[in-house]
């Protein structure tokens, strides 16, 4: 798929900038019966795909910035993006925040590419295929959802093209209601086996059923059915396909070995000079590194604290993957700014890298099934699971004895969770769901360091109160409902039903 991944702009004037929300499409893309054939929704179905590429583009700032893994580059700029970034980090932002807003509209441009789709599976005459194209698009559409509803609660639930009217008269649903269309609609894909269980390879990164299930079952643990995402997981290791690569973390994420047996749903990029390539070599690179990290020098974005730098024990073969502490500037000399390099590949012009971005790898069900397996059974259940995740990172296996009850147990699979998708936009929703959000990010507040970028002297990242990066020792124990985000103003402004979140 990664060769046919674009095949028109489709997300142009799906929805409205005026409410953000989802209406009906009113360009000739859509007029005059444009989707005549099985062909034409086949293309439609694969711009959702692609409108993954702007969701994601903007993911990482408020889901890894609102959590110990990383936090704005510098501690003392004044740039309106670096104080965006500063909000977020510190979980103090208004409802005009220009990253959330940018985040919300583009989720909801693309749950409106989805719906469009559902709207025109009638032209498809070959029942297995408009079965698998009605899959994906309420897939994709779940993903969406499923961020959202955690990251703003309630929601704008919109199942259907609607004009700007009926948007602006939309009011929130409940989370309960937002769980229950996604339950319904992936409990379908999955019992109904509407989606293939394999691809051809030239259908390679389009969503099969073991995905579907997996994505089901984060769901379950979610909402603490253990059970039942128990019973998927198991039939993924079983029956899938899937698995680790055993030897090499780093070749998981190799440019030269993209759609490997661990990956099960990826947003796909390709570099070329397509439009189609990936951002995050020059998003992460450090600030002011010009040619010396990657051509045409990076942002800083995403910078990786000094907490999660010392998280890897000495022998952690993903640190190196993951993250670098240092590098060379140009004319040779050390500047300590830590970086990821998880997606770091080189580029000819800037934002054209070539890297895939994992959603959904394999070893989320190897590290679910030992969370649930304690869960439900005790250490020694989860154990195995937890060590094949420790042995291929070139750890050693850990005992019984050194997680001998549940809570030693969780925290164990909380570590290997953060460092095994460390910078894949997954640690801020594992520590809300386990409820260590909280206690986490005021550990994160009164104990952050930042090394001065010439001599590696670490200094307190958030004490001096004359920096931007400053927090003040009362704001640090977050309350309840800075967890969510706020609904952006421009959605309110247009939306009279709606209610914003508490404390905005």
């Amino acid at each position: 798929m990664k060769k046919i991944i674009k095949y028109i702009a489709i997300s142009i004037l799906i929805f409205s900038v005026q409410s953000c929300i989802d209406e009906d499409p009113q360009d000739q893309i859509w007029t005059g019966g444009f989707f005549n054939n099985t062909a034409e929704v086949n293309q439609a179905v694969l711009a959702c795909y692609n409108g993954l590429q702007s969701t994601i583009s903007e993911e990482w700032a408020v889901t890894e910035v609102r959590s110990d893994n990383s936090r704005h580059y510098g501690m003392n700029s004044t740039t309106a993006d670096s104080r965006e970034l500063y909000g977020l980090d510190h979980f103090r932002l208004l409802s005009t925040h220009v990253r959330n807003k940018d985040y919300w509209d583009v989720v909801y441009h693309n749950i409106a590419n989805c719906n469009t789709v559902l709207q025109y599976l009638d032209v498809v005459a070959d029942e297995d295929l408009r079965n698998q194209f009605e899959a994906e698009a309420l897939f994709i559409r779940s993903y969406h959802y499923f961020n959202l509803v955690r990251l703003y609660g309630p929601l704008f639930l919109v199942t259907e093209r609607i004009d700007m009217d009926a948007a602006n008269r939309a009011e929130r649903s409940s989370v309960n209601d937002v769980y229950t269309l996604l339950t319904d609609d992936l409990e379908r894909i999955v019992n109904d086996k509407m989606l293939p269980t394999k691809y051809s390879s030239a259908d390679k990164g389009r969503v099969d059923i073991w995905t579907a299930k997996t994505l089901l079952a984060k769901i379950y643990l979610t909402l603490n059915r253990l059970s039942e995402a128990r019973t998927l997981l198991l039939d993924v290791e079983a029956n899938s396909g899937y698995s680790l690569l055993e030897n090499s973390y780093e070749d998981v994420f190799s440019i030269n070995n993209e759609m490997n047996k661990e990956m099960m749903f990826v947003i796909r990029f390709k570099a070329g000079g397509y439009g189609l390539g990936s951002p995050f070599a020059n998003y992460f690179a450090p600030q002011n590194s010009q040619n010396a990290v990657v051509n045409s020098g990076g942002n800083g974005h995403n910078c990786p604290t000094n907490d999660i730098m010392n998280a890897y024990e000495p022998e952690d073969k993903r640190k190196d993957v993951t993250v670098q502490w240092t590098y060379l500037n140009t004319v040779g000399v050390k500047v300590y700014m830590s970086f990821v390099k998880k997606y770091l590949s080189q580029v000819q012009t800037v934002k054209d890298a070539e890297n895939d971005w994992p959603v959904i790898r394999y070893a989320d069900v190897i590290l679910m099934l030992a969370e649930i397996e304690n869960e439900l059974s005790g250490p020694s259940a989860g154990l195995p699971y937890l060590n094949q995740i420790r042995t291929r990172a070139g750890l050693d296996p850990l005992e019984s004895t050194d997680v001998s009850n549940k809570n030693q147990f969780r925290l164990a699979v909380e570590k290997e969770r953060r460092l095994e998708f460390a910078f894949e936009n997954h640690r801020f929703f594992d520590l809300v769901r386990t409820g260590r959000l909280i206690e986490v990010m005021k550990n994160h507040y009164d104990t952050e360091q930042y090394a001065d970028t010439g001599s590696g002297e670490l200094r307190p990242f958030y004490e001096d109160s004359k920096n931007e990066s400053y927090l003040a020792p009362e704001y640090r124990t977050l309350q309840s409902w800075q967890l969510l985000l706020p609904i952006p103003y421009s959605v309110m402004s247009v939306a009279p039903n709606a209610t914003q979140n508490p404390g905005y």
